[in-house]
């Protein structure tokens, strides 16, 4: 439906906007019509999304999950097809950079020869769990054993549940490892 008041806003700042240029031109003043036009413009464009924008339109709009997708690997990490020893293939990612914080996960040689054969060098996307929250719970132990980071996994103290909320569990098993623990601030008295 068609909204009066937003029509006269409009006019009424074609009119304003027009006008006051005009008048500044008109005095030879030639930069500040420029300005004028610009700054006017745009105030009445900022008010008009402000005054006249349709209820969850633009502004009102729930934030997502974040991040919207989650990385195949871990931050900084490159995937790889990683040649087993039967012939068959399994997904891992690799250290180019030696992003490894504590040195579990080892920088994967640049040479151009085989690849090693030895599993310090590969992180692995196998997971035992089937459900998501226990793969992520698997993923993300595994990630902080390795000294990595993972958006959307662990945010480097605990483990991030498919919904993005913080997992609280603190009652064991895998998931409860990447449990944060709070320290108790100093008492004032």
């Amino acid at each position: 439906m068609f909204n009066i008041y937003l029509g006269l806003y409009i006019i009424a700042s074609i009119g304003i906007i027009a006008g006051g240029s005009y008048k500044l031109y008109d005095m030879n003043n030639h930069y500040g019509a420029f300005i004028f036009f610009a700054g006017s413009l745009t105030a009445f464009i900022i008010y008009g999304l402000r005054w006249f924008a349709a209820a969850n339109a633009l502004f009102d709009q729930t934030p997502g999950p974040w991040p919207p997708t989650i990385n195949s690997c871990p931050d900084y990490l490159t995937a790889y097809k990683r040649k087993m020893t039967d012939g068959t293939t399994q997904d891992v990612c690799i250290d180019l950079l030696g992003v490894s914080k504590n040195g579990a996960l080892k920088m994967f040689p640049k040479s151009k020869g085989d690849a090693p054969n030895g599993d310090e060098y590969y992180f692995s996307l196998a997971s035992k769990s089937t459900d998501p929250a226990g793969r992520n719970a698997e993923l993300c132990q595994r990630t902080m054993t390795f000294g990595l980071s993972w958006e959307g996994i662990t945010n480097g103290e605990s483990c991030i549940l498919p919904d993005g909320s913080i997992n609280t569990n603190t009652s064991g098993g895998g998931a409860a490892a990447c449990t944060p623990t709070v320290a108790t601030p100093p008492s004032t008295h």
